[in-house]
């Protein structure tokens, strides 16, 4: 045990002086082989695709709600047998709620909460349709899909990212590793921003890996179970 405590602070301490993005072939090193991964905000799979090949054991459930978006995210994955589909949003409840679906020049910023300083700090992407989609908390799908562990979560949803964790205790307490996209201003109506965010996650058990912040909004972190040796 000791020796994969010295191993995982080597590690760590090496991606913290990496000031670059947070890079998947880092992540490995937290994981075992054939890891269960879910991916929240898959978008149309480009993510999807590299964590397929990353980890080719592993079994990576992708969630889109977005039904056209989902179809291109299909395509894209369409050989990738490692990868399950869910048309639907993870999120704090179970059953269906409003998107707030982007435009213009990204179709990558849709969430579930409505837009507010994403419409100053980004402009370009506009938001003129609402839509209704189908949610499920991340406890009820794995309980409903009999999934008794999560080993890595992988979170872009938009500003949701801290409601899906905290209605999912059960699945939170399996899990190893999340990575997830923060916000350090009110991005979207009601968002949690980073510092709460952080705080909530270390009460739960959680240690930062590395952060990766490169715009004035907000950017990636990556989390650690430190009770997992």
């Amino acid at each position: 045990m000791l020796s994969r405590i010295s191993n995982f602070k080597k590690i760590s301490d090496r991606i913290k002086k990496n000031k670059g993005i947070i890079s998947k072939k880092e992540m490995e090193h937290f994981l075992p082989q054939a890891p269960i991964i879910v991916e929240a905000g898959a978008h149309i799979g480009l993510d999807t695709i590299e964590i397929s090949h990353q980890w080719p054991k592993a079994t990576i459930h992708a969630f889109e709600p977005m039904p056209e978006i989902f179809e291109k995210l299909k395509n894209n994955t369409a050989n990738l047998s490692n990868v399950i589909l869910h048309p639907c949003a993870l999120s704090s409840i179970t059953g269906s709620a409003k998107f707030y679906v982007s435009s213009g020049i990204s179709d990558g910023s849709s969430s579930l909460l409505a837009p507010k300083r994403h419409l100053v700090d980004h402009p370009d992407v506009l938001f003129t349709r609402e839509v209704d989609v189908p949610t499920i908390t991340l406890d009820n799908w794995a309980k409903k899909n009999h999934i008794p562990r999560v080993d890595f979560l992988w979170l872009d949803t938009q500003g949701t990212e801290p409601l899906i964790l905290k209605a999912s205790p059960i699945i939170l307490s399996t899990v190893q590793l999340i990575y997830t996209e923060v916000s350090l201003v009110e991005t979207y109506n009601g968002v949690v921003k980073y510092p709460e965010f952080r705080e909530w996650l270390e009460s739960q058990g959680f240690e930062v890996v590395k952060e990766a912040l490169p715009w004035l909004d907000g950017g990636n972190v990556l989390f650690r179970q430190n009770n997992k040796n």
